[in-house]
Formats: C-alpha cells, structure tokens, sequence
C-alpha cells in the first residue's frame, strides 16, 4: 500500500482515494474498463472514481483563494481516513468534504441533507470529522483551534438550503473560494501559520 507523504503539504487532491483505487483494482487497464461493466466491483470502482474527480475539482476551485490561505489536501489518520481538503486563512480553518452529485438535487433543511429525496449522513459525518480535526489542531498548536465543517457540492442540478446558519456550510464548489474569503477575520497571521504548520505535519495526524 502507498503511503502518504510526511509533509502534507506534497499531497495531492485525492491521493487517499487512488491509494483506494489501487487496492481494488492494481491494474490501470482494467480500472479504466470498468465504466463499462455492470458487474459490482465495477459499480463500485466508478463510485470511488466519481469521488476521486470530485475531489479534483473542488480542489480547483480552491486555488483562486488568496496567499494568505494554505490549502492541504488529503489529510490522512493513521486509521485510514483522510479530510478531502483543509482550509487554513484569516476566516478560520475548515474540513471540506466534496461530494459529487452530478445532474442531482441537494436540499439542505433542519439536520439532514437529501439527495434526490434520499437522505444521507453528510451531517453528522461533516460534522463529527470538524471536532475531531478541532480537538488535533488544538492539541498540537497549544491554543484553541476552531475547525468548521464544510461540505463542497459538485456538479448538482440544484442546491437548495433551507437554514439562515447551518451547522455546516454547503456550498457549490463553483462558489467555495467566494464564500471563504468573504468571511471576516478571526485568525491572525502568525495563527494562521502555527496551525498551517502543525496541520501539514503526519505527526500530527498519527495519533
């Protein structure tokens, strides 16, 4: 199995789920012949893939915030999980999860987020990773460390958001980078590089 890098930092977006991808399937060939099969190991590798792509492109989006943001992408446990990207700048840190719902709708009222009608567990998972990136961060920065979780929507026929102040941002990823640096300041420069530096670290992550 691959391993991540010890510095973060030289992660690419989505290297969690290639890692995935290999496992599943070592040969490139054949991971490429499967969005033509209709068997289940197929099914699921174009289900990774379609994360994988969504991943991407969140990440592209991403790039246009400005050179007082870090952005880390993949940021992986020692338990196998990772944090699709990890934003670090003036308006706080914050866990992005991408999802790719393609052609779907995404309605985003009370605690539940539904896609095509059908609940997920977006929430709470979003949720549950902030905290636990929240409780890191603190732990290795020596100061309080606030994580927001935000979930980063690509490629939905419509996304609709029935809160004033959601527990979690959904956004577009199209208006991601907007929405960030629109928020007000609540880190300080040397803040914001204490966290990005301790994030960037596997150490940090490896407990």
């Amino acid at each position: 199995m691959l391993m991540p890098n010890d510095d973060f930092a030289a992660n690419q977006p989505g290297d969690a789920i290639r890692r995935k991808l290999a496992e599943l399937e070592p040969s490139a060939v054949r991971r490429f012949l499967a969005r033509w099969s209709g068997s289940e190991s197929a099914r699921e590798l174009r289900s990774w893939q379609r994360g994988l792509a969504g991943e991407r492109y969140t990440a592209r989006r991403l790039r246009s915030l400005g050179r007082d943001w870090h952005v880390l992408h993949a940021v992986q446990y020692s338990s196998g999980t990772d944090v699709d990207h990890l934003v670090i700048g003036p308006g706080g840190v914050f866990s992005v999860n991408s999802k790719h719902h393609k052609g779907k709708k995404v309605w985003y009222g009370d605690r539940v987020v539904t896609v095509n009608g059908a609940s997920t567990r977006h929430i709470p998972a979003s949720r549950g990773e902030a905290r636990k990136a929240s409780a890191i961060l603190t732990r290795a920065c020596g100061f309080a460390v606030e994580v927001r979780p935000v979930l980063a929507v690509v490629g939905a026929a419509k996304i609709t958001v029935r809160q004033s102040a959601p527990p979690v941002l959904l956004v577009a990823a199209d208006d991601l980078a907007r929405r960030l640096s629109g928020l007000p300041p609540v880190l300080l420069p040397a803040q914001v590089n204490r966290v990005y530096a301790a994030a960037r670290s596997a150490r940090t992550w490896s407990g």
